[in-house]
């Protein structure tokens, strides 16, 4: 499955009930240590299924999309690591 920009756009806003901007900071930090969770169960999944790609030794966190959201983690790359 690969998602377009307009898909994701669209999962986030169901996820998130709205727009980012209009949480509270409480809110905001968490929805990340949830979806920081999911992302850690999913992971443990695909590991699971022995589906996990590795590179370099390294966990490739699977992301099916060619759009990305810059953050001051990325900020300054061209392209998403």
């Amino acid at each position: 499955m690969h998602l377009s920009k307009e898909e994701l756009i669209e999962a986030a806003y169901d996820m998130t009930g709205g727009n980012i901007a209009d949480l509270s900071k409480d809110q905001v930090l968490k929805l990340m240590t949830v979806t920081q969770f999911v992302t850690d169960i999913c992971l443990n999944e695909i590991e699971r299924r022995g589906e996990l790609i590795t590179h370099g030794g390294y966990p490739v966190v699977p992301y099916h999309s060619d759009h990305w959201a810059q953050t001051i983690l990325t900020r300054g790359n061209n392209e998403p690591s």
